[in-house]
């Protein structure tokens, strides 16, 4: 980690000050492939787009080492709840730089305490119910249904798995009650709706519905090999699961408790101006950078070349007139899902919740204790941090 952030350090010296005409970038690889995006606004402006890319469960760590050593990016690409760290200090983007087509739930998944700090270019990032259609013909529409499904397969297929231990993947689960950890700037953990979601959450690890142990990198192998008839993932992953899978790949909406929607989280990637770059000496190359990543050529191809959802309304209507299933289940999906906060407090959540849900898994705690012992673990977190 060490080396990498030296070369990270020199790389975004020599981009920002030996080339005028250059923007330094850095983004997560592993969801989007945003470079036919940015060479396409090379072609197009002239401007060349120096790219730094990181793994997912570097980047947070990355940038904010980078802030303490005043060495950051020009521009990043990032999921929108980052914008809400303010060690990176992203600038705060004018109404002026939005243009009208932009959705306006992708505008709001963007702000932090009602202000914008970045512009949304990919819309969702939300769970979907994936299943392969080789060892599925029906996608099950309730979980009663699909765990009927097992005696169907053959071979050593296995059911489902998704990454278990993951507490975004909780979400869903939590929001069939209609609860989410995070509401109106306050914790909302010990409620009765966290109680049911656990005793749920629990019996897939006690029915071996699911390996506990699957992690996010297992359940996609075994998806993508065609060992797994269904998994949960996000809208993300389309575009790998497409490329591996064809028209063997279906896309459902997550199953139903009974008549209950399951009810993710979604966000937005953003383009976003650390240490407020959006006001520094190159804010015009970054604006239009801005501008072209909103236009209707761009958001074309975002669902063309990436497999992702737009946040331009125009472009998803033209897409939607195409009669593409496979996105219009995704947007459906969008309508049964709450928006994800973008508060920097929201880390202590997610952690809190994790303690909390691995002491009830390993029978330290009841569901109930569970829940307390979350609400105590992030009130108190957040009340040291802010000492």
């Amino acid at each position: 980690m060490a080396i990498v952030g030296a070369v990270f350090l020199i790389s975004l010296a020599n981009n920002s000050y030996a080339n005028s005409k250059s923007l330094s970038l850095a983004y997560g690889l592993e969801n989007y492939d945003f470079q036919p995006l940015l060479d396409e606004f090379t072609a197009q402006s002239g401007i060349k787009i120096d790219i730094t890319p990181f793994k997912n469960n570097e980047l947070k760590s990355e940038l904010i080492q980078r802030a303490k050593v005043q060495q950051l990016p020009d521009i990043i690409i990032v999921p929108s709840d980052f914008t809400g760290l303010n060690q990176i200090n992203v600038s705060k983007v004018p109404d002026s730089l939005f243009l009208p087509g932009i959705k306006r739930e992708a505008l709001a998944s963007s702000r932090v305490n009602g202000i914008s700090r970045g512009i949304p270019i990919v819309y969702g990032n939300h769970l979907v119910l994936f299943y392969n259609k080789k060892l599925i013909s029906q996608p099950a529409e309730t979980w009663r249904e699909l765990l009927l499904q097992k005696s169907q397969l053959a071979g050593d297929a296995n059911l489902i798995a998704w990454n278990y231990l993951e507490m975004y993947w909780f979400i869903p689960f939590l929001g069939t009650y209609g609860d989410y950890p995070f509401q109106d700037g306050k914790v909302t953990l010990a409620t009765d709706g966290m109680v049911k979601a656990l005793n749920w959450y629990r019996n897939f690890s006690d029915l071996k519905v699911i390996d506990m142990n699957c992690g996010y990198d297992c359940a996609k192998s075994q998806f993508l090999s065609g060992k797994l008839a269904y998994t949960i993932n996000g809208s993300w992953s389309f575009f790998e699961f497409t490329k591996e899978l064809g028209e063997n790949l279906g896309v459902a909406l997550l199953p139903k408790l009974g008549e209950q929607r399951m009810k993710p989280y979604f966000s937005s990637h953003v383009l976003a101006f650390p240490d407020n770059s959006l006001e520094g000496p190159k804010a015009e190359m970054l604006k239009k950078l801005a501008l072209f990543l909103q236009s209707e050529k761009a958001q074309l191809m975002v669902w063309n070349q990436m497999r992702s959802i737009p946040t331009n309304s125009n472009t998803l209507k033209y897409l939607m007139s195409k009669g593409d299933k496979n996105l219009s289940v995704m947007l459906e999906q969008l309508e049964y899902s709450e928006p994800m906060p973008n508060e920097h407090n929201m880390a202590i959540v997610w952690e809190a919740m994790l303690k909390g849900t691995t002491r009830y898994l390993g029978d330290v705690f009841d569901a109930k204790s569970a829940s307390e012992y979350m609400q105590y673990v992030a009130e108190k977190s957040i009340q040291n941090a802010n000492e």
